[in-house]
């Protein structure tokens, strides 16, 4: 092995490990900006929102939220970086779509805190998290034409946002004083 192909391949692992960091870092900078929105226009964290919340029985404390985004984050991201790195090597034609498809989810995931907590618009920011787990569903079937692990990493996300949907749900139909009084017309 020559000093320019140990070179090349050390090149080509810090373009990896940044292309992770970005993807990680761009999910993780669209949540805070999320959650910072939501504040700003309640006044208040998104904690003590929640709390105030009539909740199913089956509504996880609000502790649970920020570390299972954070896992979130990292998976999903990283499902995006093998994406990213199977077809820019490959050029293959469903990575640039699944990864569309990611960048509109992270869009979309954008909008779920300000809407619910920021506006508490309930039904809006149901409709959001459905929309959301749509997304994620069809980026993981594009996925794992590309790259069966990263479709196995995205999983978990689309599992979380299928359940937010449900507790989304019934929070807006326990909360309709607080939010608007019935679900939207198709």
């Amino acid at each position: 092995m020559t000093a320019n192909d140990d070179r090349s391949r050390r090149r080509g692992r810090l373009q990896q490990a940044g292309a992770w960091g970005g993807a990680v870092a761009v999910y993780a900078a669209g949540q805070g900006l999320s959650a910072w929105a939501a504040q700003r226009a309640a006044g208040r964290g998104t904690r003590p929102q929640y709390e105030q919340f009539e909740r199913p029985a089956f509504a996880p404390p609000g502790a649970v939220f920020p570390v299972a985004w954070s896992v979130l984050n990292l998976t999903t991201a990283t499902s995006a970086w093998r994406v990213w790195r199977v077809w820019r090597a490959a050029g293959a034609r469903p990575g640039g779509q699944a990864l569309a498809w990611w960048t509109l989810a992270l869009a979309i995931r954008g909008g779920y805190v300000p809407l619910a907590f920021g506006r508490r618009r309930l039904w809006a920011a149901t409709a959001d998290a459905a929309l959301l787990c749509a997304a994620m569903t069809r980026y993981a079937a594009l996925a794992r034409r590309v790259d069966r692990g990263a479709a196995a990493l995205a999983v978990p996300e689309v599992a979380w946002t299928a359940f937010a949907t449900v507790l989304s749900t019934a929070v807006a139909v326990r909360n309709r004083a607080a939010g608007e009084s019935s679900p939207p017309r198709s």
